[in-house]
């Protein structure tokens, strides 16, 4: 079994910084799942606290990665499957942020045995004050969950949505919801093919309607297609777990697409770029 790869892009590992810390705010621990050409993580809300969501983020490798080599245990196995505290491995990206005083020149990733198995994250860094690269280098505690427990780690799959719509910004988004879920424990989000979002946050003392108009209407999913054609959906989320998913993103994209499934689920997608999207799915709650 063994595992290889090595960033060089300085925009490209910023936004794999940007992913696992985003990663990292909703839960203490995530699972990683190596492909031949896709690198995955999955922090699920089984696997953590209750309060957070469904999060999932697809990775092409050859995007990312110019270098990246992956060999299972056996011929017959697809995957390397990973357990290992997201904190611990966002800390140890932590040099690869925007902000950081030094220039980093690569940064690789390895799966190394010492006296336990772990990711090794090695950074070349060069500091203002030398001319001279050196290595940083955090080995990250991991897991490896043998093949007969993977069911468990499935990747989940994109649901099912009536009604799909581009959300307008993030920002205005996170602040909003951060407010309502202090209104309501839930929130609903109901959206039309023509374009048209209500955010509603109903208490015993108050209801709250954001409405937001001309947004950008996607085409339906296959499945939803093939049920029947639909001009409205609404679902009712958890609000908390809305916020928490909003307040965790690290990523600076303007845009994201939310999919609503009627009666059971919000599903949210943000394409950082072709090939590379964080995904989630906030079920839905009874009112």
């Amino acid at each position: 079994m063994k595992f290889r790869a090595k960033m060089q892009d300085v925009l490209y590992m910023r936004e794999f910084q940007a992913i696992v810390a985003t990663l990292a705010k909703l839960a203490k621990d995530c699972v990683m799942i190596l492909a031949q050409e896709r690198m995955h993580f999955i922090v699920n809300e089984d696997h953590s606290s209750t309060s957070s969501p469904l999060v999932w983020a697809s990775i092409a490798a050859k995007d990312y990665f110019p270098e990246y080599k992956m060999s299972p245990a056996r011929p017959d196995h697809e995957f390397i499957v990973l357990a290992m505290s997201a904190s611990h491995l966002s800390r140890s990206l932590a040099v690869l942020r925007s902000g950081s005083t030094s220039s980093v020149h690569s940064c690789k990733l390895k799966l190394k045995m010492i006296q336990f198995p772990c990711i090794s994250v090695i950074a070349s860094v060069v500091s203002p004050s030398s001319s001279e690269s050196r290595e940083v280098v955090h080995d990250v505690p991991a897991t490896i969950i043998p093949s007969s427990d993977w069911a468990a780690y499935v990747l989940p799959k994109v649901p099912r949505a009536e009604i799909v719509l581009g959300l307008p910004s993030l920002r205005l988004m996170r602040s909003l919801i951060d407010k309502l879920k202090n209104i309501a424990p839930s929130l609903v989000f109901h959206g039309s093919a023509a374009g048209e979002l209500n955010l509603v946050s109903e208490s015993d003392m108050a209801t709250i309607t954001t409405r937001f108009s001309r947004l950008m209407p996607y085409p339906a999913t296959k499945e939803s297609q093939q049920v029947a054609s639909c001009e409205e959906a609404s679902c009712s989320v958890d609000s908390r777990k809305a916020s928490a998913f909003f307040g965790a993103l690290q990523l600076p994209n303007e845009e994201i697409i939310i999919g609503i499934d009627r009666e059971h689920c919000i599903y949210l997608q943000l394409d950082i770029r072709n090939n590379v999207v964080l995904h989630s799915i906030l079920p839905a709650v009874c009112i």
